[in-house]
């Protein structure tokens, strides 16, 4: 039986791919490897400013005067604030916001009581020198409410490197202490990436209460006391390796 020129052709092809494979194996198999780690850095440092939240509330019978009496105490509380030199920029008032409050009486009907007005003030401070003034002048003034403090960094770049560093460092140190204990050769790195974490651990803020009269003397001197920001990096590097290949000479 004679074959066609197309069924020769593909009986050689298969042939070729045949032979051809094992080669192609064995050129793979190699006595090499990866070895992946992750690196750890942690860098604490102070922080340099201050955002302090307040909000100030009124409940009235209509929603003009509940929106007047809360524009009243936060003018007031501005104005005072000038006194401090603070500078523009460093106070912030958010939209004034008004809504209804209901209740539900003795017949079961649910009827519009007061209106409730607030708004929220904030004032960044790079001296936390003054953070017991402007909270003693928010409570002068009528603000009813302390939001929350939070702390960071105006030029978080530099403490971030600081911490990638680290974690460099630790990624390294990890990659050596493997290679050294499973007696393989660590070669170059062949894969590196870095998991950006923005978010700090925010400190806690602690009021402690002096035993001093302050400069008035009308009372104790509030006194706060920052924790340091600690910033977190991560780091992931993955190193080819190679076995170590014995002495021939040793074995003898």
């Amino acid at each position: 039986m004679k074959l066609s020129t197309k069924s020769l052709l593909a009986a050689m092809l298969s042939t070729a791919l045949l032979t051809s494979a094992p080669q192609v194996l064995a050129k793979d198999n190699t006595n090499t490897g990866t070895l992946t780690v992750t690196g750890y850095g942690e860098y604490k440092v102070s922080p340099d400013l201050a955002t302090l939240s307040f909000e100030v509330s009124a409940y009235e019978k209509d929603a003009k005067t509940a929106r007047e009496a809360v524009e009243k105490t936060v003018t007031s509380f501005t104005k005072a604030l000038e006194k401090l030199k603070l500078g523009d920029k460093a106070i912030t008032a958010q939209s004034l916001n008004v809504s209804p409050r209901y209740e539900t009486n003795k017949d079961g009907k649910v009827e519009r009581i007061m209106y409730q007005a607030s708004r929220m003030v904030t004032v960044k401070l790079d001296n936390f020198e003054l953070i017991a003034d402007v909270t003693d002048v928010a409570f002068a003034s009528g603000i009813n409410e302390v939001g929350h403090f939070s702390y960071e960094l105006k030029d978080p770049k530099a403490a971030q490197k600081e911490a990638r560093l680290k974690a460099i460092a630790d990624a390294k140190e990890k990659a050596l202490e493997l290679a050294q204990g499973f007696n393989v050769k660590l070669g170059m790195p062949i894969n590196l990436s870095y998991e950006n974490q923005d978010h700090v651990i925010m400190p806690r803020t602690m009021m402690l209460k002096a035993t001093a009269l302050n400069s008035t003397g009308s009372g104790p001197e509030s006194v706060y006391m920052v924790d340091d920001l600690t910033i977190n990096a991560q780091v992931y590097a993955t190193y080819k390796i190679e076995e170590i290949k014995e002495n021939k000479e040793n074995k003898n």
